[in-house]
């Protein structure tokens, strides 16, 4: 089996927004098979970046268009093709933007194989250690602190739909201490005890901030901290994780490859990390991150927030995984969410695993065409 074509599509609502939420674009790849098989991958970044650096025509060897590296190979020698892109794009960076984009390709030549045997990912790498993963909606705070009316609403509706775990972040939370504690505290009188409750800081504080921010909220038992720092800022998260005992603080939605998640976990000294199949490095890459996580002895909680295929790998991840005890689920309405025509459905709390092989994606292409603009 060869791969004859690599399709880089750029999907999109039509309107940007300021809010980082991610559900106005999405990135899909589409690669072509001999056999006839395709395999479908997703990347959480830039559409229009992430569709030059696969279709760019070679500059040298160390700056070649990820299609050019992958047309004529067989898809199944995924670590071979994987050192390939990375190499061959050395000059767009070693992090970031070019892996984003590898990480779309990998998910889609996994998703190739997988069809080809007849096996879910998950089983390929070696699960699946569960059959359904604990869910948590994750939601925004609102922009603007005087409707704290929306964080009430929010927490009410996604516990009456069977959450037992939500997330709040971003908005106009890390601001104000004053407001900080507001919202906290509405979500947490809306939700009850028994749910559990997760922050996103969107990496808004210092060390010294996040640390006597933190212990504001302690009283309203949070699960975790999430990106309370810049993601460079190691010597900070050491100081945090070494000073907060009551709650996990969390990190690594931003962190590319091996090579970043080892500096966060040996520096920062993270209580979990997050790796974004879709940005990290594809199920090639992840898998390895997730190997030194289980080294550390701490837990590998994904970041996901773009489409129900980016859901979809993410669920392979985690069922191969020991370590991983919730899926993130993104509740923001958007039509670019469900691209499948079998989203992957939360049920009293937990998602299942999907069972077809691949990837397991029927993909609405009827809907697909319809917001493709390039």
């Amino acid at each position: 089996m060869k791969i004859t074509d690599v399709e880089a599509m750029v999907l999109s609502l039509g309107s940007a927004r300021n809010v980082a939420d991610a559900t106005q674009e999405v990135f899909l790849v589409v690669i072509t098979t001999d056999s006839g098989l395709k395999g479908v991958g997703v990347a959480d970044s830039s559409p229009w970046i992430m569709k030059t650096i696969v279709e760019a025509p070679r500059s040298h060897d160390k700056c070649c268009g990820l299609r050019e590296l992958l047309i004529g190979e067989d898809p199944f020698k995924v670590e071979v093709l994987w050192e390939r892109m990375y190499y061959n794009t050395y000059y767009y960076g070693r992090r970031g933007a070019a892996i984003a984009a590898i990480s779309a390709i990998d998910i889609a030549l996994w998703d190739i194989i997988g069809q080809s045997v007849g096996k879910p990912i998950y089983q390929l790498l070696g699960g699946p250690f569960r059959q359904k993963v604990k869910a948590y909606a994750s939601c925004l705070f609102p922009e603007d602190p005087a409707h704290i009316d929306e964080v009430k609403l929010s927490a009410r509706r996604w516990v009456d739909a069977g959450f037992k775990a939500i997330k709040f972040g971003w908005g106009c939370f890390g601001v104000d201490p004053d407001t900080d504690v507001e919202l906290v505290k509405a979500a947490r009188k809306e939700m009850g005890e028994n749910t559990d409750l997760m922050i996103d800081v969107g990496m808004r504080w210092d060390s010294k901030t996040g640390i006597q921010r933190a212990k504001l909220l302690a009283p309203f038992k949070p699960f975790w901290i999430e990106e309370p720092l810049p993601p460079d800022d190691y010597r900070g998260y050491q100081r945090m994780a070494e000073s907060i005992d009551f709650c996990w603080i969390v990190a690594g939605e931003e962190e590319y490859t091996l090579f970043g998640f080892h500096q966060l976990i040996e520096e920062g000294m993270v209580d979990a990390i997050q790796p974004d199949v879709t940005r990290a490095g594809g199920f090639t890459e992840c898998r390895k991150i997730a190997a030194l996580a289980k080294l550390r002895n701490i837990p590998v909680v994904p970041h996901c927030w773009s489409s129900d295929i980016a859901v979809l790998a993410t669920l392979h991840f985690i069922g191969s995984l020991p370590n991983a005890p919730f899926l993130e689920y993104c509740v923001i309405d958007s039509p670019l969410r469900e691209l499948t025509q079998n989203p992957p459905r939360v049920i009293d709390g937990y998602v299942e695993l999907p069972n077809r092989p691949g990837l397991g994606a029927e993909c609405d292409y009827k809907k697909i065409e319809r917001f493709r603009v390039a």
